[in-house]
């Protein structure tokens, strides 16, 4: 019988820890699609969305310095060449981002490199054979986007910051100052992007980890605390149909032994002729029968002889007078 059980219970004990199980995996992997699915990439372009506007803004602000040179010079403040020279230095000390080494270039339509805080060997050289590593001709890029629009981005390769032997793809802002026939341009750098967007995977990643150790743990106790609970539903389960069984067992011989105890039972029952003088008995047969003789045959019944006192003083009395 705790054979079957067991057999009977297996699948309800799987189908129990699956029940158990499921929802929170379920939610787990709903969480990591939703976090790296969506949210993540979300992020990424959120990210260098914000990274081109803020190289939009920074460089309205540094061409905002030509702007004010150039006032000062209309004004007749300062030459033009001396204008001029004081934008270039102050536009090269110009830094910003997180270690304050991304910076601003000036070009004219030439074109012909102005300034460059990082590659001085290229100011005052022409610049239009210049290409990255690909062969984009980033320079007559750069002049054919502000001949075309005024402003615009560009993608291509370029150093990283100070480091002339890190080659990374960069995409720069650039706008045109008209009076002065000049580019003016600063870039982001799409490792910046994918670094933060790594920094955030790692960060999700340890989120994600974490959260799942604890559906394991939470979903561990919860399986442990029901199987324990399906354990004592199963074990007084088999207590009760032992019992049952037990039961039915005793129901069972005690049936046999009654159906046993009525076979051996004979019940005298109706009319029975009797004889008003000897007291016999008359048969279905028409024969007349003592009546012990007639309850022997009849029934399991047996009879012992003895003589009652009115008898024995009616039959006996010289045995009494003896007395």
């Amino acid at each position: 019988m705790k054979k079957e059980m067991i057999e009977i219970d297996s699948p309800s004990l799987r189908t129990e820890i699956l029940r158990i199980i499921i929802p929170p995996l379920m939610a787990m992997v709903l969480f990591v699609i939703a976090v790296f699915g969506v949210a993540l990439p979300d992020f990424r372009r959120n990210l260098m969305d914000q990274k081109m506007k803020m190289i939009t803004a920074v460089t309205q602000n540094a061409w905002n310095i030509l702007a004010y040179y150039d006032q000062q010079m209309k004004n007749g403040l300062m030459t033009s060449q001396e204008a001029q020279n004081r934008a270039i230095e102050q536009i090269r000390q110009m830094r910003y981002g997180p270690k304050e080494k991304d910076y601003f270039w000036i070009n004219d339509l030439q074109p012909r490199m102005i300034m460059h805080p990082y590659r001085a060997d290229l100011e005052g050289k022409d610049i239009s054979g210049f290409s990255d590593p690909e062969g984009k001709h980033l320079f007559m890029e750069f002049v054919a986007v502000v001949n075309k629009d005024g402003a615009g981005y560009v993608p291509y390769l370029w150093q990283w910051q100070d480091d002339p032997t890190r080659i990374v793809p960069k995409r720069s802002y650039v706008k045109l100052f008209s009076p002065w026939g000049w580019i003016i341009g600063t870039g982001v750098y799409v490792d910046d992007v994918q670094n933060e967007s790594t920094a955030m995977l790692k960060t999700m990643t340890t989120i994600s980890i974490g959260i799942l150790v604890i559906i394991i743990l939470l979903s561990l106790y919860i399986i442990r605390s029901g199987m324990k609970e399906m354990k004592r539903r199963q074990h007084a389960e088999q207590e009760l149909q032992q019992h049952q069984a037990h039961l039915e067992e005793l129901v069972e011989k005690r049936t046999y032994e009654l159906k046993e105890a009525l076979s051996r039972v004979r019940v005298l029952s109706g009319f029975l002729p009797i004889c008003a003088s000897c007291k016999k008995i008359r048969d279905d047969s028409g024969y007349w029968n003592q009546i012990e003789s007639y309850i022997r045959k009849h029934s399991y019944a047996e009879f012992t002889h003895g003589i009652c006192p009115e008898c024995a003083e009616k039959l006996y009395p010289e045995l009494l007078d003896d007395e």
